[in-house]
C-alpha cells in the first residue's frame, strides 16, 4: 500500500480570508490562559521525534493493510498520534490504529479513519485550501498560537493539534470553524495551564542542548 500524505507548505503573511458559517466543534483531547510564544513548545527531541513516528507509522500500516487505493494520513504532535484519511473496512481501521498504537514512541492514538472509498483528488485539494485558509486565520489571530499547531483537513473535517491552555485551544476552535468550507473541528489539543507552559519553556532554555530523544 502506498501511505499518501499531503503537506501543505507554511504560509508567509497573507491576509485572513472571509468566512462565513459556523461548523461544530469537538473536543478530541484531555483538559488539563494566556500563553503566545514563538518557539516550539516541545522539545528539541520530541520534534524530531514526531517527523520519525509520522515515517515509522506510515511504512508500519502499509506492511499491515495491502490496497493501493487507500489514504491514510498520519500526524504526530508531541508523541500523539491522529490518523486520517479513508479505509475499506473496520477491521482495516482497527488495525491501522493497533500498528499505530503499539509503535516506538506512541504515546496515544486518535484513530479518526473513516471507512468509505478514497475520496477523489479534487476533493484533496480542496481540503488543502481549506486547511490554508485556517492557518492564514490564525496567523493573524489574537490569542491563538499558531505556531504551536498543526493543521490537518480531511473531507472537509478540520483537526488542530498542539500544546495549548484551554483559552487557546477555544479561540483556535472558534476561528477554525468560522472558516469556509469547514464542517466540523476535532481538537485533538494536549492542554497544560499557562504557568506549566511557561514553566516549560523556561525548563528547556536552562536545560543543555543535550536532549535528542525525549518525547515531553
Amino acid at each position: 500500500m502506498k501511505i499518501a500524505k499531503f503537506t501543505i507548505p507554511l504560509l508567509g503573511c497573507i491576509a485572513a480570508l472571509a468566512s462565513t458559517g459556523c461548523a461544530p466543534i469537538l473536543a478530541g483531547g484531555a483538559m488539563a490562559g494566556g500563553v503566545s510564544v514563538a518557539v516550539d513548545r516541545r522539545s528539541t527531541g520530541a520534534q524530531v521525534n514526531d517527523g520519525m513516528i509520522e515515517n515509522r507509522v506510515s511504512w508500519e500500516i502499509s506492511q499491515k493493510i495491502v490496497p493501493e487505493d487507500q489514504h491514510i494520513t498520519v500526524t504526530s504532535y508531541n508523541g500523539k498520534v491522529l490518523l486520517t484519511g479513508e479505509v475499506k473496512t473496520e477491521l482495516e481501521k482497527k488495525t491501522a490504529g493497533e500498528v499505530a498504537s503499539k509503535s516506538l514512541d506512541v504515546s496515544s492514538v486518535v484513530n479518526q479513519l473513516a471507512v468509505q472509498e478514497p475520496v477523489s483528488v479534487g476533493r484533496r485539494m480542496k481540503d488543502s485550501g481549506i486547511a490554508t485558509s485556517v492557518r492564514s486565520r490564525l496567523l493573524t489571530a489574537q490569542g491563538a498560537p499558531y505556531s504551536q499547531m498543526k493543521i490537518i483537513c480531511d473531507r472537509g473535517i478540520v483537526y488542530l493539534m498542539g500544546l495549548v491552555t484551554p483559552t487557546e485551544g477555544q479561540i483556535a476552535g472558534e476561528i477554525a470553524a468560522k472558516t469556509d468550507g469547514v464542517k466540523e473541528v476535532v481538537k485533538v489539543f494536549e492542554y497544560q495551564s499557562a504557568a506549566e507552559i511557561k514553566a516549560r519553556m523556561d525548563s528547556f532554555q536552562k536545560a543543555p542542548n543535550t536532549d535528542s530523544t525525549s518525547t515531553n
